[in-house]
């Protein structure tokens, strides 16, 4: 059967369509063009309170990268926008500058001018940083950015799925893991790389991490798909680090695993992410406020996390989306009413009516717990993609 036709109801997908395309285009993009936007260093402010203010100057270079990917995207397959291309450029053009050490790899945060305020994190701001200079050299045409994105490509890929030390508590523990979010990256890079410029390496690539979080990460015999491992993939569950469920962070990688599994037709994977969508809100859905715990552990034991139980904005958006997708391609009914109860929360809770863009983070009974918009996490990504996405999918 071809995993190709919408299934969800004509009216109810033209009435969301709607919905995504006003809340996308009239409300979340302008706000980040409005400001975002460092005209006179480059690049984009990353701290925002809730009315767009600045509360301070840093530039953080992941965030940076998202957004650079984020607006070359929308030029590249919605709307050929100049002033999209134009503010793509000036995030494009203060990474290149100033967010390379001479190693390769990327500095997490500079300052406005772009002095490196601290280094390296995580590889994480490499794999954003190689999406935004494929995408913006596809935008711009300016091929120094594809060259640049492959050489970023071969430094990245062998790096991710190496056993990691894990220093999820702010320092290492001896125990190697194998992370899930290593997968996810890599799907994540080798995914754009490959809608710009098809080639078998790329689908090898998507393969080696669809094999991975299948056969590694995702335990149906417990319903949860870990985030940390052992490397041959047995599950760790006399450590706390071992235990922990994401299940916002499954659902997002549950979306990826269909969008393969749409492209090559492949039933087998499809119901593998299905399972993990509907076993990820089983396990994290708040049966008494409502929302996406944050961070669980699949026994429940207490997690290191304090902000386990908050309810976040990106979550509730990604699960907008793998909900839906897993909706059109199967036209399943408990998918329909899970999809119909996330969206009825997240969009009563989360959009700002007032200042427009989304709050970040909410307590567990749905009150904010700040309102700024923009944070070192917090950028112009998760929403506008899953908004974008979801908005494709309904046309």
């Amino acid at each position: 059967m071809s995993l190709s036709s919408n299934k969800i109801p004509a009216d109810r997908a033209a009435a969301l369509r709607q919905q995504y395309r006003t809340s996308l285009f009239d409300d979340v993009v302008p706000w980040w063009m409005k400001h975002s936007l460092d005209r006179k260093h480059g690049g984009y402010y990353s701290l925002l309170e809730r009315n767009g203010r600045r509360w301070g100057d840093d530039k953080y270079i992941w965030m940076n990268g998202r957004q650079v990917w984020m607006l070359s995207h929308l030029y590249n397959t919605h709307q050929q926008a100049p002033e999209w291309l134009d503010a793509a450029r000036l995030g494009a053009e203060f990474m290149r500058k100033h967010a390379f050490k001479d190693d390769g790899k990327m500095h997490f945060r500079l300052t406005r001018e772009g002095q490196s305020r601290s280094e390296v994190l995580s590889v994480y701001t490499e794999v954003f940083g190689a999406i935004a200079m494929a995408e913006y050299a596809a935008a711009s045409g300016d091929e120094s950015y594809w060259t640049q994105a492959m050489v970023m490509y071969e430094f990245l890929m062998p790096r991710l799925g190496n056993a990691s030390d894990t220093p999820l508590l702010g320092y290492p523990i001896h125990d190697e893991f194998h992370l899930h979010a290593h997968d996810m990256c890599r799907i994540t890079v080798a995914w754009v790389y490959n809608e710009l410029r098809p080639d078998q390496r790329f689908e090898d690539d998507l393969t080696t991490s669809v094999d991975s979080i299948v056969g590694r990460h995702w335990k149906p015999e417990i319903g949860a798909l870990l985030e940390n491992v052992a490397m041959d993939g047995s599950a760790m569950l006399d450590l706390p680090e071992g235990r922990m469920f994401h299940p916002g962070h499954a659902i997002e990688s549950a979306w990826m695993l269909m969008e393969i599994a749409q492209q090559r037709d492949d039933e087998d994977l499809l119901q593998t992410a299905v399972d993990i969508v509907l076993a990820s809100l089983e396990h994290g859905w708040d049966t008494e406020f409502g929302g996406l715990r944050y961070i669980t552990n699949v026994d429940f034991t207490p997690t290191h996390s304090l902000e386990a139980d908050l309810k976040l904005w990106w979550p509730h958006g990604e699960t907008l989306y793998a909900l839906l997708l897993g909706w059109a391609l199967t036209g399943r009914d408990d998918l329909a009413a899970w999809y119909e109860k996330v969206h009825d929360y997240t969009f009563s809770h989360f959009p700002d009516p007032e200042h427009g863009e989304w709050f970040g983070y909410l307590n567990r009974d749905g009150s904010r717990v700040w309102t700024a918009k923009a944070n070192g996490w917090k950028g112009c990504f998760h929403l506008p993609r899953v908004l974008f996405r979801c908005y494709q999918l309904l046309s």
